[in-house]
């Protein structure tokens, strides 16, 4: 018989996460917040965001997943920090460029980085 091409258990595990329902909310509040009328509503989606992300982490938890590395819960903390910071009056995408330049640094210093993987 034939080898069979069957995944393996990480490919398994990571095809299957009970999170990935909670990390959409995630997203949508986000897009919420981004869109929001005012910044009481906008800040109302952020903090929803935040419970829906605190949820997926435990069910990853709970399912045995592997917790985030390092880089992966600086740039989260980075990322929320520097979004309540965010100009109002900017677009979505100057904010995401402004965003991915504060939490990547000036390109000259990524080899420098200790954190790098």
């Amino acid at each position: 018989m034939g080898l069979r091409n069957n995944p393996t258990r990480n490919a398994l595990l990571k095809m299957m996460k009970n999170s990935d329902p909670f990390r959409e909310n995630v997203e949508n509040c986000l897009h919420l917040a981004d869109n929001a009328a005012d910044v009481p509503a906008s800040t109302r989606y952020r903090r929803m965001a935040e419970a829906w992300t605190a949820l997926a982490q435990e069910q990853d938890w709970l399912d045995g997943h592997p917790a985030q590395t390092q880089n992966e819960r600086s740039s989260s903390l980075a990322g929320g920090a520097i979004d309540r910071l965010s100009d109002e009056g900017a677009s979505g995408e100057d904010i995401s460029s402004r965003k991915r330049h504060l939490i990547d640094g000036p390109a000259e210093f990524h080899g420098a980085r200790v954190d790098n993987d």
